[in-house]
């Protein structure tokens, strides 16, 4: 039979409207007397379900971005023309796709497009690309919103053809919403797709980057030490090592700068004026360090690893095996005592050298080391200090920098042996920043995550904190982090990887700027180590989730997961969301059953799935009885916790835990009169079975 119509949204009027029969079903049909109520939460749930598998992100503050450095010379200037009106008040098109090499800077310019050429009244919005392959149906489209996106994933980021025609119709939509989208896409992610102007969609490429100096310049003055610029301007060398930089070694260059004029300070104990001024002279010491600062050290590098052909006084100057694993020591630890950087060093010499031992087991260089020069004198000659207290110092930072890059772009057979010692601490423990650091700027220093999963896999005996450490840096980075989630979400599913990932959602949620998007990504991946973990697995889970319950922010987080467990899905980060609850801190009534708790968690119907599985029984008779014994020091408040537990634990299915419940209470009595265990088994047993089941009680 044909369906009755519907009045359509907006003239609905109060004549009901009968549902029509699903054929072959006994019910029957369902009328609907307000169908103005029907249709407005009909399409409220169509709304909330789509807003939850939308890409999540950011709003960044408008001025903050317009305060920030950018430099338009060159063909920079020409795309920054090219993307706006004629009257240049605003973007051409809606959506605008900015193809370029990766760490061109070409994010920048997207958000600084926006901040500057879009309504006061639109927020700025960084999306996060959590998905597995782009989607415009996942792209959010509000009101007043600018997007900005990155997809720079060799793995999940590739916009098909499809996905490009889908996004005509998007971009139509945003129009009408008065919001734009703006795609940063990596150079070799974008294949030859012709995308029509009439199309509502306007693409652009980058060739080149700003020019290196005049990035760093700009970035100087956004640091307040425009002093430096003379530095930069009149010294030759300076100005060879920033020639060809790509935007982001620009910026590391700036930092390098900022660093060498810092320390200077601080060892020369002198404060140096940072305005601009074409009067003032330079600082030698000053320049030198910064010459030294930036520069690649690629000459005498070539030297020290044998790549030049350099003799003095008939000796050749490359380094041998044991002193260049002394030298790459002592460029990670710049400054530690020296029996500490000697095992360093012995410790990679070992991991090269592994399987290339004598029948007794012994390094076949034990003998050439021995016979070689001191390990003083060897300091001495990799360009360290030592002192009375063989204390090593060595304060060159960008040096040590530019000697482990030198030695991961040229000996690509070094790269696992070094990474394998960078990853065993090599002394340092698993926590040491420099260590982070070290391993951070060879595996992200090309903007990819491509090393990571080898990481993992050293990872899998030693290292899993400097792991989590390092994950939680590759997912903050600009250019790897979308890699980085991506592994992170995958490495979820795998039980050797389960606990990294715990290890750093944990910290990414514990980070004090986390973002609403990163938080989300976080719970996501925590969500789903909960849900195809073991039992060991699962309880680390329970543990970060435990932590999370001490703040609001995550209370809110964990309410989420446990109301869609409840909604429908699989019940291993709900049902270790809800534990994580029971332990939420608060009065004598317990936060879950007082009325701060939201009212769509269902606290009976979980704690009846959770006392009817082995596996969470036992820790939530332990929270259960907790519970009833921090109440029991008030009968009033007892009695209310007693009535909210007692529908739960009467049903039939889940006996033996009530059971168990009852005699873990046996030392618990209310207000010294009442015994808790007593109470509870008279009014959950019935009494003509009460002979067949007497409470045996446990000693206290």
């Amino acid at each position: 039979m044909n369906a009755p119509a519907v009045p359509e949204a907006g003239r609905l009027g109060h004549t009901g409207f009968s549902l029509p029969l699903v054929p072959h079903a006994g019910s029957p049909a369902i009328t609907v007397t307000h169908p103005e109520l029907f249709v407005a939460k009909a399409e409220k749930l169509i709304y909330e379900t789509r807003k939850q598998d939308i890409l999540d992100g950011t709003t960044l503050p408008r001025e903050r971005i317009r305060q920030e450095p950018i430099v338009r010379l060159g063909q920079w200037a020409e795309v920054w023309r090219q993307v706006l009106d004629p009257a240049e008040v605003r973007l051409r098109q809606h959506v605008l796709i900015i193809v370029a090499p990766r760490s061109f800077g070409s994010t920048t310019l997207a958000l600084h497009l926006l901040a500057r050429y879009t309504g006061h009244d639109t927020d700025i919005v960084k999306l996060d690309a959590d998905w597995k392959s782009p989607m415009v149906s996942r792209l959010p489209a509000e009101e007043q919103r600018a997007y900005q996106l990155d997809l720079k994933d060799p793995d999940h980021d590739r916009a098909s053809a499809d996905f490009l025609r889908n996004l005509e119709q998007h971009a139509g939509l945003l129009e009408g919403l008065g919001s734009y989208l703006v795609l940063n896409v990596a150079r070799d992610l974008w294949t030859d797709h012709h995308v029509a102007a009439r199309a509502g969609i306007q693409v652009v490429h980058l060739h080149e980057p700003p020019p290196a100096q005049n990035v760093v310049e700009a970035h100087l003055k956004a640091r307040e030490a425009p002093g430096l610029i003379p530095y930069l301007r009149d010294i030759d060398t300076t100005k060879v090592s920033l020639s060809g930089l790509d935007a982001v070694e620009a910026v590391r260059a700036t930092d390098s700068i900022i660093t060498a004029w810092r320390e200077h300070e601080r060892l020369n104990n002198v404060s140096l004026a940072m305005k601009e001024s074409s009067e003032t002279a330079l600082d030698t010491e000053l320049a030198a360090r910064i010459t030294s600062a930036l520069s690649d050290w690629r000459d005498k590098l070539d030297v020290l690893f044998g790549e030049a052909a350099t003799v003095h006084h008939g000796k050749d100057t490359s380094l041998p095996l044991e002193d260049r694993c002394l030298l790459l020591a002592l460029a990670v630890r710049q400054s530690a005592p020296m029996p500490e950087v000697a095992r360093a060093a012995q410790g990679l010499q070992q991991i090269i050298n592994t399987g290339d031992k004598d029948a007794n087991g012994f390094s076949a260089s034990a003998g050439s080391v021995f016979s070689g020069r001191g390990l003083r004198r060897r300091i001495l000659d990799a360009g360290a200090a030592v002192d009375g207290h063989d204390a090593v110092l060595f304060d060159q930072p960008g040096y040590g920098r530019a000697v482990l890059t030198y030695v991961w772009d040229n000996y690509e057979a070094m790269r696992d042996p070094l990474l394998q010692w960078l990853m065993s601490g090599n002394g340092s423990g698993e926590g040491d920043a420099r260590t982070v650091d070290a391993i951070a700027a060879l595996t992200l220093r090309h903007g990819t995550a491509e090393h990571l999963t080898r990481l993992s896999l050293l990872a899998r005996t030693a290292g899993k904190e400097l792991l989590s450490a390092l994950m939680l840096r590759a997912v903050q980075d600009e250019h790897a982090g979308s890699r980085a989630w991506g592994i992170l979400y995958n490495w979820a599913s795998a039980q050797e990887h389960a606990s990294t990932v715990v290890g750093t959602c944990l910290r990414m949620l514990d980070t004090p700027d986390v973002t609403s998007s990163q938080a989300r990504m976080a719970m996501v991946r925590l969500r789903r180590v909960a849900n195809a973990s073991r039992e060991s697995i699962q309880s680390e889970v329970l543990s970060a989730f435990e932590k999370q319950a001490h703040t609001s922010l995550g209370v809110d987080r964990l309410v989420t997961e446990v109301r869609a467990w409840q909604s429908g899905r699989p019940r291993g980060a709900g049902a270790a969301a809800f534990l994580a609850l029971m332990t939420v801190p608060g009065g004598v009534t317990p936060w879950l059953l007082s009325d701060e708790a939201p009212s769509e968690v269902d606290v009976t119907r979980a704690l009846q799935d959770l006392l009817g599985h082995t596996e969470t029984a036992p820790v939530t008779i332990d929270r259960l009885t907790g519970w009833i014994r921090q109440s029991a020091a008030e009968p009033d408040c007892y009695a209310r916790v007693r009535d909210r537990l007692l529908p739960a634990l009467r049903d039939q299915k889940i006996f033996k835990a009530s059971f168990s419940l009852m005699q873990a209470l046996s030392d618990v009595t209310v207000d010294g009169r009442t015994d808790a265990a007593e109470d509870f088994w008279g009014r959950l047993v019935d009494n003509r079975v009460r002979g067949a089941f007497p409470l045996t009680r446990t000693s206290a």
